[in-house]
């Protein structure tokens, strides 16, 4: 099932809304969002505070975590306030009050903009795509003094963590890895225009052409994705698509089984259907069906590594609470690919992400070099 939406349909307070108990949600991302610079002793008080995930006034979800932001804007400090806006449209604009906060992100990352320690520029862009030509927006990084040959590198997240709250990887990236940085919403997610599909790794590769006909003369391109942004990195690299790729918590092959759909939690079921664009959420059986022909196994791309496979690092939590711990098996056997499992860590291994970004970092960099 997909709704008869517009290809540059933007997204607008759609209702869509499904259960999911604001408290636990709070607790499962707290790695997440104390990673991204909040107090845990905040995250404690706002599982106390809020009572509904969609409820628009006191108590519920948009409306607590944009009180946070707007405080901070009111202490001039534009990007902490981005960032409380970005919790607060979380994690899908399922309504008015996300939808909202989800502009008042965009906002004011945009007034923080000026202030980025890497120059910083806004476009939108047309990428063909399902016959069409859809209009998305990029974010660039462009550190100067860089030679005409740096490499490029796109780096972008899942189906509930969206560009802007990747900027601190992007600007790491640009530093680390010496490349011109562009950052994009996934197929299905924040301002994408069109819905999450089995083929977005086309959409996503549209953008990669952008970017080689605006930097013509750069070297390798590369990307980094997390979550589900992971599943079309690891993708990309499989298909050749770029020179060289990190996958932090891709989903690969099991995690898109019935069994692995079955088993999610933490308003997964919801949040990934909201990203094919439809009108309300699916059952477990609808879920297994639309999810079943996102896996690489599926695809036929698990059988053959061709003759020089681009590399690929992928690295996640040994414990992650939404992919099967047997997911990147498949993996462990493709040549040029380093697979990393992290024990004790949940998804994407957040847990020591302030080790292993800049390791993965690092490793891109020697790819592109």
């Amino acid at each position: 099932m997909r709704p008869s939406v517009p290809l540059n349909w933007r997204a607008t307070p759609m209702p869509f809304t499904f259960s999911v108990d604001p408290a636990e949600l709070i607790e499962e991302r707290t790695p997440q969002w104390v990673l991204s610079g909040i107090d845990p002793a905040v995250l404690d008080q706002m599982s106390r505070r809020i009572r509904d995930l969609w409820a628009d006034g006191p108590g519920g979800w948009a409306h607590e975590w944009s009180l946070l932001a707007e405080q901070a804007e009111k202490d001039g400090d534009a990007l902490r306030a981005s960032g409380l806006y970005g919790i607060a449209k979380f994690p899908v604009l399922g309504n008015a009050a996300h939808a909202r906060a989800y502009d008042n992100h965009l906002r004011t990352f945009r007034q923080a903009s000026v202030g980025f320690e890497v120059p910083f520029e806004r476009q939108v862009i047309g990428v063909r795509f399902r016959g069409q030509v859809a209009q998305v927006p990029v974010h660039l990084y462009l550190p100067e003094n860089l030679p005409a040959d740096a490499p490029v590198v796109l780096v972008f997240s899942g189906v509930d963590t969206w560009k802007a709250e990747v900027h601190p990887t992007a600007v790491a990236t640009a530093q680390m890895v010496g490349a011109r940085v562009a950052t994009v919403d996934m197929a299905g997610t924040g301002e994408s225009p069109v819905a999450n599909g089995p083929d977005g790794e086309q959409y996503i590769g549209g953008v990669i052409d952008w970017l080689r006909r605006r930097f013509p003369e750069a070297r390798r391109v590369g990307t980094v994705g997390f979550s589900f942004a992971g599943h079309w990195t690891v993708k990309l690299a499989l298909l050749g698509t770029v020179d060289a790729a990190v996958s932090i918590g891709g989903l690969i092959d099991t995690a898109f089984s019935p069994e692995a759909v079955a088993r999610l939690r933490f308003g997964m079921p919801g949040i990934f259907g909201n990203s094919l664009r439809l009108d309300a959420e699916l059952s477990r059986a609808e879920l297994a069906a639309a999810m079943g022909p996102f896996s690489l196994r599926a695809q036929g791309l698990l059988d053959d590594w061709g003759s020089d496979p681009v590399p690929l690092l992928y690295v996640n939590g040994a414990e992650d609470q939404h992919i099967p711990a047997d997911d990147a098996k498949p993996l462990e056997a493709r040549p040029n690919t380093v697979v990393r499992l992290v024990p004790n860590a949940t998804h994407c291994a957040l847990q020591e992400a302030q080790e292993l970004i800049p390791w993965s970092l690092q490793w891109l960099g020697d790819r592109l070099a």
